[in-house]
């Protein structure tokens, strides 16, 4: 197994609904959505990665992804479509990222966390995708990496203070100076091709 393989087995892929902002910069709570639910459990099966977390308080969102995860889990859609069942089989919502934490731990008892944050805006600490990933690569089996994508206008600044690893912007061509506006689905699989893709 590859020390990228290695990396990647032991590295959670989270998508914060909450705490999150909006244009304004006021903390809300954002809705789960089908196309985030599957596009990136495909990404994170594809890159071999174990675990994908939704982080939402809202229970009637947490209702909706196990209905989702259910119907294609069992029938006909487990039947004709198994390959998408096994990306969904990685997928569990969490109300916070403490609980995200926990589950590691428990997962993973000894072992520390390191959680990296992406973030669309330009951030003093920023640090590229290489130079991360040749860290990583280097101690495989260092602990668990924790990725953790936003959604709405990005993470609010009071979750900062649980990132170790601060990566930047996800530019096209023109850089800073083009358009950036990925969605996060998009933006997540570059992410983790750049982190976990083969050479």
């Amino acid at each position: 197994m590859s020390s990228a393989r290695r990396v990647s087995h032991r590295t959670a892929l989270v998508l914060l609904h909450y705490p999150v902002t909006n244009r304004a910069g006021e903390l809300i709570t954002t809705s789960v959505t089908n196309l985030d639910i599957h596009d990136l459990a495909r990404s994170a099966r594809t890159y071999e990665m174990d675990h994908y977390f939704l982080v939402t308080p809202i229970l009637e969102q947490k209702a909706m992804l196990e209905r989702i995860l259910a119907h294609w889990h069992t029938g006909k859609s487990f039947e004709w479509h198994p390959d998408r069942a096994e990306a969904l089989s990685r997928v569990k919502c969490l109300p916070d990222f403490q609980a995200v934490k926990t589950e590691l731990i428990e997962r993973y008892p000894g072992l520390p966390l390191e959680v990296a944050m992406p973030d669309a805006r330009p951030i003093p600490g920023q640090r590229s995708y290489a130079e991360v990933r040749r860290d990583w690569e280097s101690e495989p089996e260092a602990g668990i990496k924790v990725v953790v994508l936003g959604t709405g206008w990005g993470i609010a600044e009071p979750f900062f203070k649980e990132v170790h690893t601060l990566l930047g912007p996800v530019y096209g061509p023109k850089g800073a100076e083009g358009y950036n506006h990925l969605s996060v689905r998009a933006a997540g699989a570059v992410i983790l091709d750049r982190l976990f893709g083969a050479p």
